[in-house]
């Protein structure tokens, strides 16, 4: 006995249409996504140019709209699962870390021997000296930024599959992180080199939370000495 179920031409021709509206419907949410995303950034490098005294809540803002444009790519129960996942993650955790590490050695090799004369143009940061400005600038350059830069190189630029489209997004990428920091060729340039690692690691493993892991802990590494002091100055007062 043949127990198939055949749609009718009709349903067919419905189902096709809904789909085909719901990939239009993705498609638009896509590009006014990228659209939002370029704007935040072309306007943060903008005001950090103009501002005479750019301050830690321009850092902020910018890192919380690309947290909140791709959060699609983020979740805290994935990231918990790949705590306790087994050895691998740890692995290519602390080999990223040691690339991360020396690739800041590479940007300060740059900047200070390189290039030293040149006008790097590297953003100075301004920042009230009270505890709300600390607490700021540690949320900021510890956890919301290499957020925001994961989100948008790894589940952004590097969500494709086509591996010419890959390189020049990841070179994209790079430079469109350094002006995260800076605004001169040079000072972009160096600061796109430390993020080298990040594309790499991304690239081989295609895991996005062991790059975020891997930077959280060397933005630790490089900052919580001079939040330390700053907390420390502020008690002395």
């Amino acid at each position: 006995m043949d127990t198939t179920v055949y749609a009718s031409r009709t349903a067919v021709k419905k189902r096709t249409r809904t789909s085909s509206k719901a990939v239009h419907k993705i498609n638009k949410l896509t590009i006014v996504k990228w659209i939002v995303a370029v704007a935040l950034i072309v306007g943060f490098t903008v005001l950090t140019e103009v501002v005479a005294k750019p301050d830690i809540f321009m850092f902020f803002a910018l890192g919380a709209g690309l947290i909140i444009l791709f959060h699609k790519g983020f979740s805290i129960k994935k990231y918990g699962r790949n705590f306790i996942s087994g050895w691998q993650f740890w692995v290519w955790t602390v080999v990223s870390v040691a690339l991360l590490i020396g690739a800041d050695q590479l940007k300060k090799y740059m900047l200070w021997t390189m290039f030293v004369g040149q006008n790097s143009g590297i953003i100075q940061i301004w920042q009230k000296e009270n505890y709300i400005g600390v607490v700021f600038y540690a949320i900021t350059m510890i956890i919301i930024l290499p957020l925001a830069e994961n989100l948008f190189i790894c589940k952004g630029l590097l969500s494709g599959k086509n591996k010419i489209a890959l390189f020049v997004l990841a070179i994209a990428g790079l430079f469109v992180r350094g002006l995260f920091y800076a605004h001169g060729f040079y000072g972009i340039l160096s600061y796109a080199v430390v993020a080298i690692p990040i594309v790499l690691v991304y690239l081989k493993t295609k895991n996005m939370y062991i790059t975020l892991t891997a930077q959280i802990i060397v933005s630790a590494y490089l900052f919580i000495p001079d939040i330390a002091y700053d907390v420390a100055r502020l008690m002395l007062r």
